[in-house]
């Protein structure tokens, strides 16, 4: 994972996927959250932000006491469902991405916590599988 937190800050993963930076974090105060706003997609609740912005955005979330983190390590943030077959609870509000294929969903988990909670829920880790990640 790269990115150094600052003492006291709060930890947000970020993900690359494709040629955007991924990330879920509800944050406090209407003046980080207008700054962030256009990078929000409300139809996947998530932020998007193109590499070239990207190192202006830490700078900013930094200055407001959040940490974004970026994690390399894809796979062991990714879980897999058979496709339809009951999916864990609140998997989708937990995930960042998901996407279908070979007969599965696949969701990459906002942090390793909502991992821990998928599985429990009846997921699986993707490294408990043979298949490959999507992302």
């Amino acid at each position: 994972m790269s990115a150094f937190v600052p003492a006291g800050a709060e930890r947000v993963n970020v993900f690359v996927v494709g040629d955007v930076h991924l990330f879920k974090h509800y944050f406090e105060g209407d003046a980080v959250f207008a700054r962030l706003r256009r990078y929000y997609d409300n139809q996947q609740y998530r932020f998007e932000v193109p590499p070239g912005e990207f190192s202006e955005v830490r700078s900013f979330l930094a200055d407001h006491g959040y940490g974004l983190v970026v994690v390399e390590a894809v796979p062991e943030f990714t879980v897999v469902v058979r496709q339809y077959t009951r999916h864990p609870e609140n998997i989708f509000k937990a995930s960042v991405t998901h996407r279908g294929a070979d007969g599965y969903n696949f969701f990459l988990m906002t942090d390793r916590e909502a991992v821990e909670e998928a599985v429990r829920d009846g997921a699986v880790r993707l490294a408990r599988t043979t298949l490959d990640h999507p992302f």
